[in-house]
């Protein structure tokens, strides 16, 4: 029984590793986001080009239109022509 119940556990915590959203941004141009994460804010600069992973354990972000998104960690931010999309 035990051994069943530490195999349960061994296997979602694997799972739950690797979990984090990313952004990509396309355009030539520095795009920011804002991230609010466990209650604090930071501006995640995206250079052109870059692709970051952030966000491991879900998070709110502001779109460069000023969209807010809830992420939940396995979403895609793709940054094109100054529009974002979450994929």
């Amino acid at each position: 029984m035990w051994k069943i119940l530490i195999a349960a556990v061994a296997l979602i915590a694997a799972s739950a590793v690797g979990h984090t959203a990313s952004a990509v941004n396309k355009d030539n141009e520095t795009r920011t986001l804002i991230v609010t994460e466990g209650g604090g804010k930071s501006e995640l600069t995206l250079a052109g080009g870059e692709t970051v992973e952030f966000c491991a354990s879900g998070c709110f972000v502001t779109l460069p239109n000023g969209d807010l998104e809830a992420l939940t960690g396995s979403e895609t931010i793709v940054i094109s022509g100054g529009n974002a999309t979450v994929k």
